[in-house]
């Protein structure tokens, strides 16, 4: 028998824990997981947070809304430790937002495909249908759509907790504080041989996973990498959380995933703490660094200077305005958290999971655009299946490095990127809603 392969996995976010996964049940692996942060799971990282959506099919892509499915499914077993929350989902879109519109139209047409028992809310009215009568909720922006039983949300954090307890379980090695610098590439020039930490040491590696996330850009912009840029971006997008009481809790504790494809704001029930998180999944903002030539840098609580987590004072006010139309009551809190979180965008939306252009050892696994947590128990059997030269005839180009983005891409974003402006930054005074609000 031939000896396992070495591989060596950059980043510790669901694209690496979930290929590791993969890898360490397959056999014939031996893995070593690398994260910069010295904080596992990393604080700062998009996967790192109170929750996200669990969409079961809600794509207008038939590809992406089968596999969204199947990853439900995934959800669902024991081995993630009940992270998972089938509360259900309404996505919405008013009829003068074409885009919105038609990828709602879309999406509810796949559902019934697959014979997912999902009803249209044609009003207002019919939206309020799905919630509790004892429930404030607001004019939900007189949009329509559709109502998902299935899908809802996950404990974003504990399930990456959970994926990484697993990969050590299964003989993975995970290093905390060990940020890649460099590539030791062989006397062929088309061979990763080694990385090089900072600080010097060499790990070797036969085979090297690049699932560095929203910091991918800024890893090929080092000088220890010669090598093309991936065509991807670093974003942060706005989120922000209220605080339940008690008896808030036990009101609002069944109620659905609230997501409007037309302006991107979504909002979640309460977690188990009682905090309700609500964002926008919009084009978000770009930090460009001078330090790694010009590429965007995510811009973190880990960051010095933005330990508050700051977000735009003008998408405060747009969450603001948004939770207002679906729980007014909510909308009258002041807000306990803002955060950017950093996506690692690709031009249409769909995922770069290929081998890098200029190295026969190099795999890239990344460019999740905001939407590829749901698939976290799947997506590292497609990623391997890339590895292993047998990519999924669906999906094969439009993962692949070189995609131009020509097709609608895989999911609805607003707005255009803007650069991130220190001056537009919101303040604290600006988390607090006035008595006379």
């Amino acid at each position: 028998m031939s000896a396992d392969k070495n591989v060596v996995i950059i980043g510790t976010g669901i694209f690496g824990t979930s290929t590791a996964l993969y890898m360490l049940e397959k056999g014939g692996y031996n893995v070593t997981m690398l994260d910069k942060c010295g904080i596992l799971p990393a604080p700062d990282a998009a996967s790192t947070d109170l929750n996200k959506i669990v969409r079961a099919g809600d794509y207008a892509d038939p590809a992406y809304a089968q596999l969204a499915i199947d990853a439900v499914e995934l959800w669902k077993k024991p081995e993630w430790d009940g992270c998972y929350h089938e509360s259900g989902v309404i996505c919405l879109s008013s009829p003068d937002k074409p885009e919105g519109a038609q990828f709602v139209k879309s999406a509810f047409t796949n559902l019934k495909a697959a014979s997912i028992d999902a009803t249209l809310v044609p009003d207002t009215a019919s939206i309020k249908s799905h919630f509790e009568p004892s429930i404030p909720t607001g004019s939900f922006g007189s949009r329509q759509g559709y109502s998902n039983p299935v899908g809802g949300w996950a404990e974003a954090g504990r399930a990456v907790e959970v994926g990484l307890a697993r990969v050590r379980q299964l003989g993975g090695t995970i290093r905390a504080g060990a940020e890649v610098v460099a590539l030791q590439v062989g006397g062929d020039g088309k061979t990763v041989e080694a990385v090089t930490l900072e600080g010097g040491e060499d790990i070797s590696c036969d085979l090297l996973v690049c699932a560095a996330g929203a910091w991918t850009p800024k890893l090929f912009a080092s000088s220890g990498i010669a090598a093309r840029s991936p065509p991807v971006n670093a974003t942060g997008q706005s989120v922000a959380t209220v605080q339940l009481t008690p008896e808030e809790m036990e009101t609002y504790s069944k109620v659905p995933v609230v997501f409007n494809l037309d302006d991107g704001f979504y909002v979640f029930p309460p977690n188990p703490q009682g905090l309700v998180k609500f964002a926008i999944h919009a084009a978000g903002y770009t930090n460009s660094s001078p330090d790694s030539n010009g590429v965007s840098v995510p811009r973190t609580k880990l960051t010095p200077g933005a330990e508050d987590g700051m977000i735009p004072l003008e998408k405060l006010q747009k969450l603001r305005a948004g939770l207002a139309e679906v729980y007014p009551e909510l909308a009258k809190k002041d807000l306990v958290s803002t955060r950017l979180c950093w996506y690692c965008d690709t031009i249409s939306g769909d995922w770069l999971i290929d081998y890098h252009p200029d190295y026969t050892n190099l795999v890239l696994a990344t460019g999740g655009s905001g939407h590829a947590f749901k698939y976290y128990p799947i997506i590292g059997r497609e990623i391997l299946k890339v590895i292993e030269h047998d990519p999924p005839k669906e999906f094969a180009h439009r993962w692949s490095f070189g995609y131009d983005g020509a097709d609608a891409g895989a999911d609805v974003r607003v707005d255009t990127v803007k650069e991130l402006k220190l001056d537009d930054l919101a303040s604290a005074d600006d988390l607090r809603v006035s008595v006379t609000a």
